[in-house]
């Protein structure tokens, strides 16, 4: 955002481009995570800490006008958040597998990505979380789930 709002701030402090800025106030850290198809790990490098936080909302501050739900006095609903468990069905990890390997197929290169892409993997393992029939309609449904 601060290279779309600050751009001639950034310029003059050296800072206009993402490494520049990184080295500044980001700290990087590589590590291993879970793909997106959940078939495995891979190594990730990201921002694991903000450095110098103060210098950077002051540059911040100059483009944004920052409002919480603190400084608004927001009335706010209270909630009663229920984590709910299943098991996948052997026909849900049937289709978690087929996500996987059309990942792989992806990153393999193998798939032109207007046919199938990451986007549109993830949003199926989203459906397939809550209803295969979100993904399919033709798909049976499970009373179980």
């Amino acid at each position: 955002m601060m290279r779309y709002l600050e751009y001639d701030f950034l310029n003059d402090h050296g800072l206009q481009h993402f490494d520049n800025w990184v080295a500044v106030f980001g700290d990087q850290k590589t590590d291993w995570e879970l793909k997106p198809a959940g078939n495995g790990f891979k190594e990730r490098t990201r921002i694991a800490n903000y450095t110098g936080l103060p210098e950077l909302m002051s540059m911040f501050k100059q483009v944004a006008d920052i409002r919480t739900a603190d400084t608004l006095t927001l009335d706010v609903p209270e909630c009663d958040y229920q984590v709910v468990q299943v098991e996948a069905t052997p026909f849900q990890q049937e289709l978690v597998q087929e996500l996987a390997d059309r990942a792989d197929a992806i990153n393999a290169g193998n798939v032109d990505p207007t046919i199938d892409n990451m986007l549109k993997i993830t949003s199926d393992g989203r459906k397939l979380g809550l209803d295969p029939r979100l993904i399919d309609p033709s798909f049976e449904d499970n009373p179980d789930t």
